[in-house]
């Protein structure tokens, strides 16, 4: 089975890493900036699962041929127009499974490589680019969860699921994956949310009065957007997200508030802004998902 993965950031460099290391075939789509650095610093992961060392191989869009039996997208939300450019090469061969936040970039790949090629797929990690290029995992969260849309036709990613377990990953063949789209999309807009809305990790909201509270109604905002659409958690499943996230000792902050702290762009337009027009559609009344996308909105203007 062949692999590309376009980016080697902290999703695609991290599964695409630890897919390398345990004997998949895997190759990276780069620009030549990336490969340049790559090929002279080799990929460098720092993971509690253990650090990688690694010299992948790259190519780049102008070499792209339609080999490959399954193609990972762990670009940013924003970068999907150019991966979609990129990727047109390969169009009539393979699988893609996008590992982006939230779902309206579905829409998009459908239209460009058809439906039955497009499956669903979440990343739940933890992870950074630090400015020498080397990848930094943190915490406990290291899962890989794909599926195919239409879950009848759920076993064309067996083989793909057996060539993953074999990595130090952990790996879930879905068995609802566009359930499992929509809680991602409540998760990290709560955790983006609130650690952007304050600027810091989600235990420093929690040791603060109120901040407890805060979490826990952002998230139920999110979550009552999702239900709107028929996508429903249940109680037990949020009593025990919540405990995670509101535990005083969170170290976490989502990768929004790392790329803040960078002066980067955000996804927040396809975490927040997205997610707000869902509710709007239903009259739905959300102050605190606002309130983290107007945050988000006056820091990106400060960046042009």
């Amino acid at each position: 089975m062949k692999i590309l993965v376009l980016g080697v950031g902290g999703i695609g460099g991290f599964f695409g890493g630890y897919l390398h290391e345990s004997g998949a075939d895997v190759t990276f789509l780069v620009r030549p900036k990336r490969k340049a650095l790559l090929t002279t610093d080799q990929l460098k992961v720092i993971s509690p699962l253990g650090n990688l060392n690694l010299d992948p191989r790259l190519i780049l869009a102008e070499e792209l041929k339609p080999v490959y039996d399954i193609i990972l997208i762990s670009c940013k939300t924003y970068d999907l127009d150019q991966a979609i450019i990129d990727l047109r090469p390969t169009k009539g061969r393979g699988l893609i499974i996008p590992l982006l936040n939230g779902i309206t970039h579905m829409k998009k790949l459908d239209e460009e490589f058809g439906q039955d090629n497009i499956m669903g797929g979440l990343a739940h990690i933890s992870s950074t680019v630090n400015e020498d290029g080397t990848i930094e995992h943190f915490s406990e969260f290291k899962k890989l969860t794909f599926g195919n849309r239409d879950l009848s036709k759920n076993n064309v990613l067996k083989e793909f699921a057996d060539v993953c377990a074999k990595t130090k990953f952990d790996v879930v063949l879905s068995e609802d994956i566009n359930l499992d789209l929509w809680k991602k999309w409540v998760f990290i807009s709560t955790v983006a949310g609130a650690t952007t809305l304050f600027s810091c990790s989600l235990g420093e909201i929690v040791r603060n009065d109120f901040g407890k509270k805060i979490i826990i109604d952002l998230f139920n905002e999110c979550r009552s957007i999702a239900k709107l659409y028929k996508f429903n958690f249940e109680d037990s499943e949020s009593d025990i997200i919540l405990k995670t996230i509101t535990s005083s000792s969170s170290p976490i902050k989502a990768s929004m508030q790392r790329d803040v702290e960078k002066k980067s762009f955000t996804e927040h337009e396809q975490i927040f802004g997205d997610l707000i027009t869902k509710g709007q559609k239903y009259n739905f009344d959300c102050p605190i998902l606002m309130s983290c996308y107007i945050r988000m909105n006056v820091y990106q203007g400060t960046l042009t």
